[in-house]
């Protein structure tokens, strides 16, 4: 996947109701009204960048909630300040790609918070984020990933331990 243009190729204006879509999914998610994961598409592919425990080509939306969403926001279920994005500082367009330069913060499980820098860029088609590219300090990501053990599934459920991911690349 590949999500760079050359200048002479690149689109024109800005697919406005695509970054509507991207917009009102950060609001919903800062809210706690929906997980960002509900804009993804199910055949979605999704890269994180970088050399971090997660890092890797995920191929649908099930696949980043169980090894990424899911563990990840199991690490936060037990605070009163889970991890949301708390500030959106740009959202580029260029036809349906969509660059969403953001902040986020939470308090982990162990009291600990977690803030973090993040760009994601998303092809938005029909409503749905169908391809994307995730950067962010994998740095300060590693030290939550490993220090804080997921507690529950997004059901609920007793986790004991999620699978390191970059075990199947």
């Amino acid at each position: 996947m590949d999500l760079t243009t050359h200048p002479a190729s690149a689109k024109k204006g800005c697919n406005e109701a695509g970054r509507r879509v991207v917009s009102d999914a950060f609001e919903a998610w800062r809210t706690g009204k929906r997980p960002i994961a509900d804009v993804f598409a199910p055949g979605i592919v999704w890269r994180i960048e970088g050399r971090s425990a997660i890092s890797k080509v995920y191929r649908s939306r099930q696949q980043f909630v169980e090894e990424v969403a899911e563990p990840f926001e199991a690490r936060f279920d037990r605070s009163a300040t889970p991890f949301r994005p708390t500030r959106i500082h740009q959202i580029f367009c260029d036809g349906d790609t969509m660059i969403v330069y953001w902040a986020g913060r939470g308090v982990a499980n162990d009291g600990k918070s977690y803030t973090n820098s993040y760009v994601w860029i998303m092809k938005v088609r029909a409503g749905k984020v169908a391809e994307g590219v995730a950067f962010y300090d994998s740095t300060s990501f590693d030290e939550l990933w490993y220090r804080v053990k997921p507690s529950t599934t997004q059901a609920g459920k007793p986790r004991e331990e999620f699978h390191d991911a970059r075990r199947r690349h």
